[in-house]
């Protein structure tokens, strides 16, 4: 296990561009607030999680999705991944060990950018209408590990350079697009949207609120855990069929 997370670290810091892209797409999140609010007259904690749960969220963990997908996928045309199969190598670790790497690069990226930029906002600014901060920050915490292992989990199955991250963008973006749209024109469609809502590409633009109802906390997490289990499922049994070609 330790030999298959520190072969993958490897292999990361040796990606090419695509490492290179996604660390800048990391930046994103320290300058939109700021820019964003720019003609606000009132800007507050609460304002600048509303513009990066609307704009940034979505924007950035499309960039990141294609950025890791490129990474994982890119590794499969020469195929290293075959080989840690043929030699034995446990199905689990192969798997967590991909996990593990990728799901720590988008916490440096996405995350840990996120938190410095909002603890400075919290002391520059007023909190605003946010009364469970540390409830918003888990959340969107939870959300961002869940695209972030949704989109590790589809390259891996997928195993193509550019099938991969074709197809995480579109299941990203179009979800996202029926999700805005439904939710403008009329109630009757409220089931679609209530389907909708337990992905995490709709979750990160809906999860700034001053409260949260149990419903919400539900799908966030509910939908983590249901999202990885099937996905790992789905991995490890196309894993063990060896149908590397």
């Amino acid at each position: 296990m330790n030999k298959l997370i520190k072969a993958e670290f490897y292999r990361v810091s040796h990606s090419g561009i695509f490492l290179k892209i996604l660390i800048l797409v990391g930046l994103f999140p320290l300058v939109l607030p700021f820019t964003a609010t720019a003609d606000m007259e009132e800007i507050n904690l609460h304002s600048i999680l509303l513009i990066y749960a609307e704009i940034g969220g979505l924007v950035m963990t499309e960039l990141v999705g294609i950025m890791l997908s490129s990474m994982i996928s890119n590794m499969y045309q020469n195929r290293i991944y075959y080989y840690e199969i043929m030699d034995g190598a446990n199905t689990h670790h192969i798997i967590l060990s991909k996990l593990i790497v990728y799901s720590c690069i988008s916490t440096v990226v996405l995350i840990i950018p996120a938190i410095i930029t909002f603890a400075i906002a919290g002391n520059c600014y007023p909190i605003g209408d946010l009364k469970q901060l540390w409830l918003t920050v888990i959340l969107g915490v939870v959300i961002i590990l869940n695209f972030t292992c949704f989109t590790i989990f589809i390259s891996m199955l997928i195993r193509h350079s550019l099938g991969g991250p074709i197809l995480v963008y579109t299941l990203g973006m179009l979800p996202t697009f029926v999700y805005m749209l439904l939710s403008e024109l009329s109630d009757k469609y409220k089931w679609v949207t209530d389907i909708l809502s337990y992905i995490p590409q709709t979750q990160i633009m809906e999860f700034v609120k001053p409260e949260y109802e149990t419903d919400f906390i539900v799908k966030v997490i509910g939908g983590f855990v249901v999202c990885f289990a099937v996905l790992y499922a789905l991995t490890y049994a196309s894993y063990k069929k060896k149908n590397f070609k």
